[in-house]
């Protein structure tokens, strides 16, 4: 009876609207900041530089390691830059106490200059994890630890008793942990430290917890908004305190009885954090649960940073890095912090966003558009406080010309954060000069119209399964899937929506005419029975490559207990197949259809397209107000050429956009903004058969049209 009535309401909602939104009831985006990176060294008693900044001063200005004490080395003659900046030499000179005094009272000044120029929040370079010096020679922060009293005046809790030689993560074997090929057990130099070594710390350490919450108080202390913390991500310790520390979690997730049978111990006995299964092995719910127990650490360490920063600051905003390639430690060690950092330095044609022509031979070219969708989108669909902040590079280590940033491709940089992110930010470099009036441009446009981009929802007519856990499984496949069917869905102008593990859930689908399910290989039951009662209601799934062979416990699913679409396929079987299903159909296809995504999730021919003319390098997104009473639409133009002599930018002309509504609903009013237009600018419009046929008569860079609706 329950099913039946589960599915009643599925079909109910889904009549509802040909697209759809889940609204969240405590969840609504934010707007977009501008923000600017500089580990520059001449910031402090410099005039100068805060003139410079305050010509064109960003919402967000993240400096290096301008503190009181530095997380790696303590007190040091050195500032600026990040973990390999100003490792050697005079740099790293022990400042007295004396010194250490007037370097507050420096940074007081300069942190108070900066916001009287303008910047919303300043904030410096601090580490997760590493620490300078040598354990052996006892020089580097190990001098600092011998002198650790001499400093009790800037607040610092008593010295820690265990040594810094044992804060270290460690290996299974007991030893230290290396870290970026340095082994600190053999005293094995770090070239950007030499004659010292990096060394790794272990988040679950006392003795390094109280160090860094030390240091987060003097950030604070001089008046910084919150830190940078570099490193965010990296923690896989097997030492003493993360074993301990194990147990109480797992006994927090099962019962005494399933420890044993599920973790293969004696009853009692202590579960042993996991090593990864070699190449042929089967995986094991011990590594799984360990990578979850390690981005829970993470969690736990970086908001005990923030508590020690409130007690001196109030308010203290938290910017980890480590979100690239980690969607799992987005949702399950980020999602309390206010912005995480995708460090996108390595792509085949440069990270930054815009059009590349890559000449394969004469006059023949190949076209090749980048995008940062799956970053923003993703980080929005984990549904949290957590905001993405995108630093991207025109190639790595060294720079192509024909990949550079300019100041149209830095525009849409933060146009893309803007459409397809909540709170969200484009990294630009301090060329103050020549980034000055994208700058001033965009900061103005979204502080002048937070109403474009605060207290919405997104507007899909597509959901995404986007499980960025099974990573933990080891099945990065899922994530390459998705990637790749955003690609397609952004080329069709489909409007989509990521859907995470927690919200794969009946109401949820229910909001969406399609939903793309694409080599998930571990679900649990609850998940699989959504997306069948999805189908049954009258849903269309679109289920690509590998299906779920295994439970989020690594336990086998009976495949007879599976819906027939979800059911291994015959090895070696290409499948293209269209099964009708209760009210829906299933759609099973061994890989992804190229160039036919959209039309496969369509029920009529082009019905998903909302922009059916506008070419490729046109894309869209879309939030509704979850009242209904307005819809915001994005456009942005990727056909904007990179390049430090770049091709002429052609706007797009008479766009004609077909979207669809909310049932019953139509277009009362359609306003397009830019930021590089003298004010808004009203639109033809009219309503017919359910969707809004609105006319754009040119596209530049970036437009958002506010949809009024009645």
């Amino acid at each position: 009876m329950r099913r039946a009535t589960v599915l009643i309401l599925m079909a109910g909602m889904m009549a509802m609207a040909p697209a759809g939104f889940a609204a969240d009831p405590d969840w609504r985006t934010r707007p977009p900041i501008t923000y600017v990176l500089d580990y520059g060294q001449g910031h402090l008693d410099s005039p100068e530089y805060i003139a410079a900044v305050a010509a064109s001063p960003p919402t967000l200005l993240h400096l290096g390691k301008d503190v009181v004490m530095s997380h790696n080395w303590g007190p040091i003659a050195g500032v600026g830059g990040e973990n390999q900046a100003g490792g050697k030499g005079d740099a790293i000179r022990r400042l007295t106490p004396a010194e250490t005094r007037e370097r507050f009272r420096r940074l007081e000044e300069m942190v108070d200059g900066l916001h009287a120029a303008g910047v919303r929040w300043v904030m410096p370079y601090i580490c997760s994890i590493t620490l300078g010096g040598s354990h052996i020679r006892r020089t580097g922060f190990w001098e600092f630890y011998d002198h650790w009293d001499e400093y009790l005046e800037f607040g610092l809790p008593p010295r820690p008793e265990l040594d810094p030689a044992d804060w270290m993560q460690r290996n299974p074997d007991g030893s230290m942990k290396s870290t970026y090929g340095v082994r600190p057990d053999v005293d094995e130099f770090y070239p950007p430290y030499e004659p010292n070594m990096r060394y790794a710390a272990c988040v679950n350490n006392p003795g390094w917890r109280t160090w860094i919450d030390a240091v987060a108080r003097l950030v604070a202390a001089v008046g910084y908004d919150g830190a940078f913390i570099d490193n965010g991500g990296t923690q896989q310790c097997y030492c003493r305190f993360c074993q301990a520390k194990y147990q109480d979690w797992l006994r927090e997730r099962y019962v005494d009885e399933e420890i044993p049978l599920l973790f293969g111990v004696g009853a009692g006995e202590q579960v042993p954090l996991a090593v990864k299964p070699a190449a042929g092995e089967p995986m094991t719910l011990g590594w799984v649960e360990s990578q979850r127990f390690w981005r829970h650490s993470i969690h736990e360490h970086q908001q005990a940073i923030r508590r020690a920063g409130e007690e001196v600051g109030g308010g203290f905003i938290l910017f980890p890095n480590g979100g690239h390639g980690r969607p799992e430690s987005v949702r399950n060690a980020f999602m309390d912090s206010n912005y995480i950092m995708y460090e996108l330095s390595i792509g085949d044609y440069g990270t930054h966003p815009g059009l590349i022509r890559s000449r394969i031979v004469d006059d023949i070219s190949m076209t090749v558009r980048n995008d940062h969708v799956w970053q923003l989108k993703y980080t929005l669909a984990v549904r949290e406080l957590l905001s993405p902040l995108l630093l991207t590079r025109g190639g790595y280590p060294s720079e192509e010309p024909g990949w550079v940033l300019n100041q149209e491709t830095a525009a849409l940089g933060n146009a893309e954060a803007a459409a397809f992110g909540s709170g969200a930010g484009f990294l630009l470099r301090p060329r103050w000069n020549e980034y000055a009036d994208v700058l001033n441009c965009y900061r103005a446009f979204f502080e002048g119209h937070e109403d474009l981009f605060a207290g919405y929802v997104p507007y899909a007519q597509v959901g995404i399964a986007a499980f960025g856990d099974q990573n933990f499984y080891e099945n990065r496949k899922h994530v390459t899937s998705v990637e790749q069917v955003t690609a397609e869905l952004l080329d069709a102008h489909v409007l989509f929506d990521y859907i995470t593990e927690d919200r794969f859930t009946p109401k949820v689908l229910a909001a969406y005419p399609a939903v793309v399910f694409a080599d998930v290989r571990y679900a649990s039951r609850e998940q699989i029975d959504a997306l069948d009662g999805y189908v049954r209601a009258g849903g269309r799934a679109l289920i690509i490559g590998e299906t779920p062979t295994h439970d989020l416990r690594v336990q086998p699913l009976d495949p007879q207990r599976l819906p027939a679409a979800l059911r291994p396929a015959p090895e070696g079987a290409e499948l293209h197949e269209n099964m009708p299903y209760g009210e829906g159909t299933w759609l099973r296809y061994s890989r992804i259809p190229l160039d036919e995504v959209a039309g496969l999730l369509s029920r009529r021919a082009g019905e998903l397209d909302i922009a059916p003319d506008a070419g490729p390098g046109v894309r869209v997104n879309a939030f509704i107000d979850p009242d209904g009473d307005a819809m915001v639409l994005h456009l942005l133009n990727y056909d904007t050429p990179l390049g430090a002599e770049p091709e002429p930018l052609e706007d797009k002309t008479n766009l004609e956009l077909s979207v669809p509504l909310p049932q019953g609903a139509a277009v009362v009013a359609a306003t397009a903004f830019a930021p590089d237009a003298d004010g808004p600018e009203a639109l033809a419009h009219d309503t017919r058969d359910g969707r809004a046929h609105i006319m754009v008569p040119s596209l530049h860079i970036y437009k958002v049209l506010r949809i009024e609706l009645g």
